[in-house]
Parts: structure tokens; sequence; C-alpha cells
């Protein structure tokens, strides 16, 4: 976080603050004169105490970071999801080739990290097993734990690359994403991907019957976020998976009652793609019962 050290200053100067008027109930003076120039970093805490006394939220504070442009991270995502709708995997491996290269020139992770994500799409295009090496994986792991702020990049970076990952990965990154971004939650962009993030955290451990602890949590961080009444799909989406933990619990009967409204509210709405693979969810957590 020290490189943002001289935007904050930037931005205080322009909006016609003195370093002793920014600091003023925050922090000492030379500590943030010390951050301004580079040479000492911040805790979280304090970065967005400056930025609500700047009046600028994080992601206009990275717009003026990134010299006035879209962050060309988030544009990745917007290029790659484009190819994989239109079903181009010519343009995905193309894309692929690019990052690898830029990663081995610049060293820069997220360019690695991106890889990861097209080899997700480029095997789903291909219908195949969506895998990647360890060491691959443990980077990507690596990087993204090491993040002390979570924006939108990152937020978006472990949703398209989750199911690469270890149960035990998984839930340290989940929690990690549900902590990490709670200063930006007002966004609904980023409110919205954390739902997402949450919910195929909840549909990876639920195969599971020993993390059943776990998923109580990350339901009751749903709860918290409280899905928006319009966004009928997530609020479905969720009814289906607490009757699955229903089931993993033991209590089968009414579990099974739960899934099948929710499935039938897919049916209604004509969501086939959508109601195939619930009941095939289903029917693969009633095999594994069995045995």
């Amino acid at each position: 976080m020290k490189d943002y050290g001289r935007t904050i200053r930037k931005i205080r100067e322009e909006k016609g603050y003195t370093i002793q008027q920014l600091s003023e109930g925050i922090l000492s003076t030379s500590f943030l004169s010390k951050f301004e120039r580079g040479n000492s970093d911040i805790t979280v805490s304090y970065f967005f105490k400056i930025l609500e006394k700047l009046s600028l939220s994080y992601d206009e504070f990275l717009f003026v970071h990134n010299d006035f442009n879209l962050d060309n991270f988030e544009v990745f995502f917007d290029i790659a999801d484009q190819a994989y709708v239109s079903r181009d995997l010519s343009q995905l491996q193309n894309l692929k080739e690019i990052h690898l290269e830029k990663w081995r020139t610049t060293n820069i992770a997220a360019y690695r990290c991106n890889t990861l994500a097209l080899d997700v799409l480029i095997s789903i295009l291909k219908d195949e097993f969506v895998s990647a090496e360890k060491e691959a994986v443990a980077f990507l792991f690596d990087y993204l734990f090491k993040v002390e702020v979570w924006g939108y990049y990152e937020l978006r970076l472990y949703s398209a690359t989750m199911f690469l990952m270890q149960p035990e990965m998984v839930l340290t990154l989940s929690e990690t994403a549900y902590t990490k971004s709670i200063y930006l939650r007002k966004l609904s962009k980023v409110n919205q991907i954390i739902i997402y993030i949450l919910l195929n955290t909840l549909t990876y451990l639920l195969r599971h019957k020993k993390y059943l602890s776990e998923c109580k949590v990350f339901i009751g961080y749903l709860d918290e976020i409280s899905i928006p009444e319009k966004d009928l799909l997530s609020r479905n989406h969720l009814l289906y998976l607490q009757g699955i933990y229903e089931i993993q619990k033991g209590n089968q009967e009414k579990g099974i009652e739960v899934v099948q409204k929710a499935i039938s509210m897919f049916r209604e709405l004509g969501s086939t793609g959508l109601l195939i693979e619930r009941e095939n969810y289903l029917k693969i957590i009633l095999k594994n019962n069995e045995r």
C-alpha cells in the first residue's frame, strides 16, 4: 500500500487540504507525511478513514491512482467474458499467451493469475476437466491471500478460479474475500460478486459433510449481506443450498422439500440449464449419502 501514499498526497493537494488538516483525528502528521513520501505504510483502517475525509470511494481512488484509466485487469475480464460467451476459443488462447508473455517480461503476479482464469474458461469450452498444476494454484493462493484490500479485480479473479483450489484453500480465501472487501460493499457490483462467491463456496463445500459447520458460517454471511429482493436468482440459489445443507445434516425429508421448492422456481422461470444443474447436484448429494 506504500505506493498509494503519493496518490493520496496528489488528491490532498488538489482538494486544498494541508497535511495537518487531513491527518487530524486519524493519525500523526509525521506518520501521514512518511506514507505520502512512500517511506512507510499505514493500516487499512487508517487508509479508509483518509479516503472518507477526502470524500472519495476506493474505486474513485484507484481511478486516480491509475492515471484516470480503467483498470487494465478489470478490462481483461470483460474481454475474456466476451470471448467465452462467443465461444471464441482462439481468442482465449491468444489472450493467455499475451498474459504469459507479460508475466515473463514484467514479473507482475496478476498476469500469471489471469492465465489461470483463462485456463478455466478454455477447459469449459473444450469440455475438459478443469484443473491446474499445484504450483500454479499455490502461486494464485499466495497472491490473493497477501492482498491487503480486495477490490473488484481480486474478487473477480477468485470467483473465476475458486474451483481450481482445494477445500481448505477455498475456506481461507472465501473468508478473506468477505472480510477484506468490507469497505467496498456499498458498491453494487462488488456486493453482487461477493454474494456470488459465497454461494459458490457453499456449493463447493456442501459436497463434503466435514465442512457443515463452516457452511453454516457462510450461510450466516449471506444473511448479513441480505441479498436484494430483485436478485431472484441468487435468493433462489440460497434457498436451494439451504435445502442441501439440511440434507447433509441428516434432515433429508425437510431438505428435499426445500430443494424441490427452489427447483420448481427454476422450472417456472424456464431456466433449463440451471434446472438440470441443480437436479444433477441433488442426485450427487443423495447418492453420496447412500454410501
